[in-house]
C-alpha cells in the first residue's frame, strides 16, 4: 500500500481547490461580461422602442375616447394605419369636418373615417379597395358599427395606368369617384409590393379633383418610394404646401396654398 503524507494530501487538495476556484472566477466573470453587454444593448434600443410604443399607446387612447365607438377597432400597426396617423385624420376631420373624404385601400382606417362623419353629423366616406375580400370585411365591420350609412366600400380591380412611361398597378375609377369634389383625400394603398411608387397614380387621378381647399394625407411616408412620390408630386402639382407629420411609419399631408 502506498502512503501518502498529510501534508503532501493538504498541498494537493489546495492545488484542486485553487483550481475550482479559477474556473469558478472564470465562469462568474464571462456570466459578468454577458451581463454587462445585455444591459448595454437594452439600454441602447429599449428606451427607444419603449419610446414609440408609449406614443402608439397615447395616441390609441385618444383616438378611442374621440370615438366613442360601439365595438373595438380591428388590429392596428403592421398593414394597419398606426394609431398616430388614425388620430391625425380624425383631428382633422373634427376641425374640418369635409364633405366628401376619399380613401385609398379599405379598412380599420374606414371605421375611424366614418365615425368622425357621423359624431360631425356631416360627411361621406368613399373607399377604394381592389381585394374583394378585404372590401366584404370592411363592409361588415361598418355594419357592426352601425356607420354603413356614412361609408362606401367602393370594388376597385387594378388595371394598367402609363405615366411618364412606366406602368402602374392601379385602382380602377367608377363614375362616383371622378363626379366627386373631393374635400380629403387618405392614400393608404394599394400594397407597395405592386410595383415602384405605386402609390404614385392617386396625384394625377385623383389631386385634380380636389376642392381648393382639399387636403391629401399620406401614409408610410418614411419610405423610399413614398418619398419619391413627394417629390414628384411637389413637381408635378406645384400649387400645394407639404407638412411632414412625425407618425411612425412617417405622414405627409399636402394642402393648396390657398388653404393657408
Amino acid at each position: 500500500m502506498i502512503s501518502i503524507d498529510p501534508p503532501v494530501v493538504l498541498f494537493l487538495l489546495a492545488i484542486i481547490l485553487f483550481g475550482l476556484c479559477l474556473l469558478i472566477l472564470h465562469k462568474v466573470r464571462r456570466i459578468h461580461l454577458m451581463q454587462y453587454a445585455l444591459q448595454q444593448q437594452l439600454e441602447k434600443n429599449l428606451p427607444e422602442h419603449l419610446h414609440h410604443t408609449y406614443q402608439q399607446i397615447q395616441a390609441f387612447i385618444d383616438l378611442n375616447r374621440l370615438l366613442q365607438l360601439t365595438y373595438p377597432l380591428p388590429p392596428l400597426r403592421g398593414w394597419a394605419a398606426s394609431p398616430d396617423f388614425l388620430l391625425l385624420l380624425a383631428e382633422h376631420i373634427f376641425q374640418k369636418k369635409p364633405r366628401f373624404i376619399v380613401e385609398c385601400s379599405s379598412g380599420a382606417s374606414t371605421v375611424v373615417l366614418a365615425q368622425c362623419a357621423k359624431l360631425n353629423g356631416y360627411g361621406q366616406v368613399l373607399s377604394l379597395e381592389h381585394d374583394a375580400h378585404y372590401a366584404e370585411k370592411t363592409r361588415q365591420q361598418l355594419i357592426k358599427q352601425g356607420l354603413e350609412d356614412w361609408a362606401t366600400v367602393i370594388d376597385a380591380p387594378l388595371i394598367n395606368y402609363e405615366f411618364n412611361g412606366q406602368n402602374y398597378q392601379w385602382y380602377k375609377l367608377n363614375a362616383q369617384i371622378e363626379n366627386t369634389c373631393i374635400d380629403m383625400l387618405v392614400v393608404d394603398g394599394p400594397p407597395a409590393s405592386l410595383n415602384h411608387c405605386a402609390r404614385y397614380p392617386a396625384g394625377p387621378l385623383l389631386l385634380p379633383l380636389l376642392n381648393k381647399e382639399g387636403v391629401v394625407f399620406l401614409d408610410d411616408a418614411d419610405r423610399p418610394d413614398e418619398k419619391e412620390i413627394i417629390e414628384r408630386w411637389m413637381e408635378k402639382f406645384t400649387g400645394f404646401l407639404v407638412y411632414l407629420y412625425p407618425c411612425e411609419k412617417g405622414a405627409v399631408v399636402f394642402l393648396s396654398s390657398e388653404n393657408i
